[in-house]
């Protein structure tokens, strides 16, 4: 899946990377997020779902929508910034 700029935007936002930044260790850099989310439904993130790469949580009313990366989301999108995700804290 390519990732668009607003996709992009949109996928930066939900682990936080655009408010923490990312250390570097030999060479490499490395990111814990402190959240993995994004509220509100939204047509870009549903395709991510479909792939696989998120999980999506929709209420029973169906008003309201939950996504999060899965680990092979986090994988995926650790590769496409060339960025080494690491597990969230907990």
């Amino acid at each position: 899946m390519e990732l668009s700029n607003t996709l992009c935007k949109k996928a930066i936002h939900v682990i936080g990377l655009d408010y923490k930044k990312p250390y570097t260790r030999h060479g490499k850099k490395f990111y814990r997020p402190y959240r993995n989310r994004w509220a509100g439904k939204d047509a870009e993130l549903d395709q991510l779902a479909d792939a696989g790469l998120m999980r999506k949580n929709v209420d029973e009313t169906g008003e309201h929508c939950w996504y999060w990366f899965t680990r092979s989301g986090l994988d995926w999108l650790g590769e496409q910034l060339d960025i080494k995700i690491l597990p969230k804290d907990k």
